[in-house]
């Protein structure tokens, strides 16, 4: 995740914006619509705790408008955030949504109902990226 963080889109993700903090990309594999991930950008921190106290507070700072602007985008119910690091050793937030439709109404989402196999359509995730960042864009910093 690290040797990815300032190239824009890749075979993984596509790029929304760059915050204070973070970068901010959609998931091109999920059956989650508006599924983001949000990464830390500046150099390699496996943990929230590594931070100083006020990069931390950047950061999640950084999570909580990616999760305003998901919300504002896709009216989810309700939207989840999970910072695992389990396989992927780099500190990094999933801004998961969820829906009415959701395959697992108050219970956690298992994990092959967040990633799928077959990607997002290109054109409907490019459309999903540019709505997200005009919300990032316009949401103050609270």
């Amino acid at each position: 995740m690290c040797g990815s963080l300032g190239r824009g889109d890749n075979e993984h993700w596509v790029h929304v914006a760059d915050l204070e903090q973070a970068e901010v990309h959609l998931e091109r594999r999920t059956r989650v619509r508006g599924y983001c991930l949000v990464v830390w950008r500046h150099g390699h921190a496996a943990e929230p705790t590594e931070l100083e106290q006020a990069a931390a507070c950047g950061y999640w700072r950084d999570v909580l408008a990616t999760g305003r602007a998901v919300a504002a985008v896709f009216a989810p119910l309700k939207v989840n955030y999970l910072t695992l690091g389990n396989s992927v050793p780099h500190l990094h937030t999933h801004v998961v949504p969820r829906y009415r439709d959701d395959p697992e109404p108050g219970a956690p989402l298992p994990w092959d109902d967040v990633v799928g196999s077959k990607p997002v359509d290109e054109t409907e995730l490019r459309g999903q990226a540019e709505r997200l960042r005009e919300a990032l864009a316009a949401a103050p910093r609270r």
